[in-house]
């Protein structure tokens, strides 16, 4: 009789067992649920406090040119563009706009050009203002790529120039 109760009381202790182990791993996939529910939600609305351009930032280089993107307010963004001439010049470019979502893009129209001369130890010695009523568009890509399209005349680069990005700022 005392071999039967240990069995009894063996059984009974593997099956309180699986019950508790039934019960957490059913507790466990229930708030995986609900977690990825809640990121799903975070990440899809748009009153998540993250500026989407967030998912941007850094630079992005087409071999001559870099495009540094920063993120400015809750869906602005400000984006400076550096191109060597010559050794001893360069042109910079600086504007923003608002990032929409939905495209991926951003339109601007507060593009300033300035032309830098610059010394041997490439301190600026001179800056002049080229204009600065520049318009275009930068489309952003999910490749990890972006386009730059300048509309000022003379200033647009080749038809669907791609910069690629290089590093986060």
């Amino acid at each position: 009789m005392n071999k039967h109760i240990k069995i009894i009381v063996s059984l009974m202790l593997a099956l309180a067992m699986l019950m508790a182990f039934s019960a957490c791993s059913s507790k466990s996939s229930e708030n995986e649920e609900t977690t990825e529910e809640i990121v799903t939600e975070d990440a899809q609305s748009e009153d998540s406090g993250q500026n989407p351009v967030m998912n941007f930032i850094g630079k992005y280089d087409n071999g001559g040119c870099v495009i540094t993107v920063a993120a400015d307010g809750a869906d602005y963004a400000t984006f400076t563009v550096e191109w060597g001439l010559t050794d001893d010049e360069k042109e910079t470019y600086i504007f923003s706009g608002k990032f929409d979502s939905d495209t991926l893009t951003v339109n601007y129209n507060n593009s300033t050009k300035n032309i830098l001369t610059l010394a041997a130890d490439g301190t600026v010695t001179e800056e002049k203002t080229a204009y600065s009523n520049g318009s275009g568009k930068i489309i952003f890509h999910e490749d990890g790529t972006l386009e730059w399209l300048d509309e000022k005349e003379g200033e647009r680069l080749v038809d669907n120039t791609v910069f690629t990005f290089v590093n986060p700022q």
